[in-house]
């Protein structure tokens, strides 16, 4: 007996695609193969590619949030920091297709995904509310980790540090960098 098709199952096998294949793997067709439909049948349950590529968005957005939220609780300013910047780092290694959509802002249409960036935002800024920051001083602490962790991660999992020091040394060197900064501030 065949699975009832829903938009759950469906954001599922594109989860799936997505980690496997990058964003560029996301197709109707891909997604009905997967599920093992005909690709007409997909539109009963969501508009066009556009729509899909919303919807795994907003999971794997969802997904980060929680990660984030979690790494976070209990901790305050460098330590809750640390956390987070290292649940970043881990959420883009362990679901390298989710984190590639959730940096494609351009592909976010509907609210609901758009509101759950902003709350990841959030985490970071409550965070920041212990240090003496304006909100634009914060923005721009948060765009400068964040930049570092992309850059980072991206360049580690293109295998470009071909040099023999530790990764994680180094990583955790440029973050100590940057935290360091903020509580001379």
């Amino acid at each position: 007996m065949r699975k009832k098709i829903t938009k759950e199952l469906i954001t599922d096998a594109a989860l799936e695609l997505l980690d496997q294949k990058g964003i560029e793997g996301v197709t109707i067709k891909n997604i009905a193969l997967r599920l093992e439909i005909k690709p007409p049948s997909l539109y009963n349950h969501v508009a066009n590619l556009e729509d899909l590529l919303d919807m795994t968005a907003q999971r794997s957005m969802k997904n980060l949030y929680d990660k984030l939220l979690v790494a976070s609780i209990g901790l305050e300013k460098k330590e809750a920091l640390w956390a987070i910047a290292q649940e970043y780092r881990n959420f883009a290694k362990k679901w390298p297709g989710q984190y590639q959509l959730v940096q494609k802002v351009k592909l976010w249409k509907s609210d609901e995904t758009k509101e759950l960036s902003e709350r990841i935002i959030e985490i970071f800024s409550k965070i920041l509310q212990k240090y003496a920051l304006s909100d634009d001083e914060a923005i721009h602490f948060i765009r400068t980790l964040r930049s570092y962790l992309h850059g980072f991660t991206m360049l580690e999992m293109d295998e470009a540090f071909g040099l023999p020091q530790e990764l994680e040394k180094s990583f955790s060197i440029g973050l100590n960098i940057i935290l360091t900064d903020l509580e001379s501030d």
